[in-house]
């Protein structure tokens, strides 16, 4: 008989004020390594230097995060034997972590500082060469640890652009339905099955459940699961559809124009649902619910009957077919 082998975290934990027992929670989880090397920001470092502290890291490796230029600094600091990486940051640093512990074969977890997107759990890094943002193939992390204290920290801003990207897993897999009976591009229904189910939770809160354990719990959860997704399918369909097509051509081709990938992603979403599809899940509504319009109208420099002139750029991006193909 033959089956799919994936790869799975060997641990997740998520909980309040958890920073400072990773040592206790790898521990628990059977994970023993010689030397352990945190990769973390100055500001991070800084704020959360106590907690860390009592975490037993051999090495701490400062890092801006987001670039394929800083790739060689962290190679070069990490090329240990037995050891294990520790990003501690949002996504930039988590980006750069995935993308140098691949390179180097090593073992690594994430320990998020936010969850503005799926970078925590997730088989694509998104990184700067050269003033442009690229994707490169990665090795998902060996375990999780979501302090929701640092989370609830965050910038609100990040906690609504996480939302909206987990969100658009349900824009992305109408545009894998719309592929595979426009042109039977195949479907992996697991993979289909994941994308959604990890978006759909989110629709039940509201604006004043922001900070709420159950939100931040469904959130955790959903990037996880989306990760899942991607890693079954061996691809981004079930995640990222004509919605990310449009933010990754406003990032391109417009750079003085783009804003936080998430925001970007959730303003899309709301105008293809609106002018393109029948959308099942009123996707707009629930973007009123939780506050994510106002988000929207303050942060995206880009108005709705400008929306159009996108589309050509947002093909360009990726030879994937979308809702774009049958306008």
């Amino acid at each position: 008989m033959y089956y799919n082998l994936i790869k799975t975290p060997a641990f997740m934990k998520t909980g309040k004020g958890i920073l400072k027992s990773i040592d206790k929670i790898l521990e628990d989880a059977h994970l023993i390594y010689r030397k352990k090397i945190l990769v973390t920001q100055e500001n991070l470092y800084q704020e959360y230097e106590q907690d860390l502290k009592l975490v037993n890291f051999d090495k701490v490796v400062i890092v801006r995060g987001g670039s394929v230029d800083e790739v060689a600094k962290v190679k070069d600091e990490c090329k240990e034997t037995d050891a294990l990486i520790v990003a501690f940051g949002g996504g930039s640093v988590l980006d750069l972590v995935k993308y140098s512990a691949s390179q180097l074969d090593m073992p690594y977890i994430n320990v998020p500082s936010a969850l503005s997107n799926d970078a925590v759990y997730s088989c694509v890094a998104r990184l700067t060469k050269e003033g442009k943002k690229y994707s490169f193939g990665v090795q998902p992390p060996i375990g999780i640890v979501v302090d929701i204290d640092i989370i609830n920290k965050s910038p609100e801003v990040l906690l609504y652009a996480g939302v909206a990207d987990i969100v658009s897993n349900l824009s992305a897999i109408q545009d894998w339905l719309l592929a595979h009976n426009e042109t039977g591009e195949p479907i992996n229904e697991l993979s289909y099955m994941l994308a959604k189910e990890a978006a759909l939770p989110l629709l039940r809160y509201k604006k004043e459940d922001l900070h709420s354990d159950g939100l931040i719990l469904d959130l955790v959860n959903g990037i996880v699961t989306s990760g899942l997704a991607m890693i079954i399918s061996g691809n981004t369909r079930g995640t990222s559809g004509a919605e990310h097509l449009i933010s990754h051509a406003i990032d391109e081709y417009f750079p003085e124009k783009s804003t936080i990938h998430g925001i970007q992603v959730g303003w899309a979403q709301g105008i293809i649902a609106k002018r393109y599809r029948n959308d099942p899940y009123k996707i707009n509504d629930f973007f009123l619910q939780i506050g994510l319009k106002d988000f929207f109208d303050k942060m995206v420099p880009w108005r709705e009957d400008e929306f159009e002139t996108l589309i050509p750029y947002a093909k360009m991006i990726r030879n994937r077919y979308t809702v774009f193909n049958t306008i």
